[in-house]
């Protein structure tokens, strides 16, 4: 499968839940977007994987190779985790210009989201449609959770990212079924 890492915070559990796919038996490749990489080092990636992280400088090295489309077809899976308001809106209104959301609009079969936000991005209309749309592609869904923010807000909120057991579970129960 392949685990899509976006840019928040909660990138920094990506390692954690990538470990634990691996430790339920799945072959794990990973995108990071350039923002994921303002909070993770690729390298701390590419040890949770054990192969090399598919980035923005992969995308166009001039091996000749068409990478979104190929990992649209080789992924059973995508998950994306976290995923940020951003990272949902591109691809639900069709924005290709990354290569996470260009592999998922290349016709990757499943996907499954584990939003991790802002309480009040995860409530804002906009976010609201676009999970929405995405849900009537058949994508799925996992989290968000509730509880404190990375912020250290007073109030929890729900918006953080999904235990990785519950992460792990979803991924299971989406590659038993046809659909998400």
């Amino acid at each position: 499968m392949l685990v899509g890492v976006t840019g928040g915070i909660a990138a920094y559990k990506a390692p954690g839940v990538i470990r634990r796919l691996r430790e339920a038996g799945h072959e794990v490749e990973t995108i990071a977007t350039e923002a994921a990489l303002r909070f993770i080092p690729e390298e701390t990636l590419a040890i949770a994987t054990g192969k090399p992280v598919h980035t923005a400088g992969t995308w166009w090295e001039q091996s000749g190779k068409i990478e979104h489309v190929g990992l649209a077809r080789w992924a059973d899976l995508v998950v994306v985790a976290p995923a940020t308001a951003d990272a949902m809106a591109r691809v639900s209104i069709g924005l290709g210009d990354d290569l996470l959301s260009a592999t998922i609009l290349a016709g990757a079969e499943k996907i499954l989201w584990a939003p991790a936000m802002n309480p009040e991005m995860w409530r804002s209309p906009a976010t609201v449609r676009n999970v929405e749309t995405l849900k009537s592609w058949g994508h799925g869904f996992v989290g968000p959770a509730e509880g404190i923010m990375a912020s250290a807000e007073e109030e929890p909120g729900v918006g953080r990212l999904a235990d990785e057991t519950e992460i792990v579970e979803a991924v299971q129960a989406a590659l038993r079924t046809r659909d998400v």
